[in-house]
């Protein structure tokens, strides 16, 4: 965003690329390691087959992907985000508070926005840690129970609740900063009622019409009489 160059927006696309690009880069052993796992489930004498992405290798394997994935995906990119944001709001705080301190209205709201927004951020921070926190959680718990299969109605209630969360972070920023942010509910509010206000604007009603169709013909008349050197009662 920083970028004022003339080509700014392919510089923008090839670093989108290149996120992309090491993103598949980075899935592809779970790709090519990925294998179908046999389990059975001694209560019932039931066997499942289920795709697991690391080799049918002892449990070496699934305690090591548990532990990678929790740092590279959770304790990483949380520790990461949690001190830039924390750098943002502590700037926006002090800006605030090094504004003139007169009883102006205006530096008064710029105040309180910085303050609010400062807190957005660290919102944001720890929305991605209650979200992500379930789901990496009972992956380590299931791979350093690997060979135990927990059939309980409340291991499956907590899976699927885990992850609903989990893909919720990823669409639940926009509802908190409309929640949290003024300025973005006043323009979310802008475009959502957009096309209701056009309508409305673009289409008068005959009242209208009439009446400013009797305007014009008033004025035209009025100009064209004292054009003449005639007055109009």
């Amino acid at each position: 965003m920083d970028i004022q160059t003339s080509n700014a927006t392919v510089k923008i696309c090839i670093i989108a690329a290149m996120i992309w690009i090491l993103s598949m880069a980075l899935a592809i052993p779970e790709a090519i390691f990925s294998d179908l796992h046999t389990f059975s489930i001694p209560k019932t004498n039931e066997t499942f087959v289920t795709c697991a992405p690391y080799p049918h290798a002892g449990d070496l394997h699934p305690k090591i992907h548990s532990v990678a994935s929790f740092l590279i995906f959770y304790v990483i990119p949380l520790l990461i985000i949690s001190i830039y944001y924390s750098f943002i709001a502590r700037s926006l705080i002090r800006s605030a508070s090094n504004m003139p301190s007169e009883d102006n209205l205006h530096v008064r709201r710029q105040v309180e926005s910085r303050k609010r927004l400062a807190k957005t951020v660290l919102v944001f921070v720890g929305l991605f840690a209650v979200c992500w926190l379930p789901s990496h959680a009972l992956y380590l718990y299931r791979s350093y129970h690997y060979t135990e299969v927990d059939t309980s109605l409340l291991h499956f209630i907590s899976s699927v609740c885990a992850r609903i969360l989990a893909f919720a972070n990823s669409c639940i920023n926009p509802f908190a900063l409309y929640l949290l942010s003024r300025s973005f509910q006043k323009q979310f509010n802008k475009q959502l009622y957009c096309c209701c206000l056009l309508a409305m604007v673009g289409q008068p009603s005959n009242s209208t019409k009439r009446s400013t169709t009797l305007m014009a013909s008033i004025r035209s008349t009025n100009h064209s009489s004292f054009l003449n050197g005639n007055r109009v009662s």
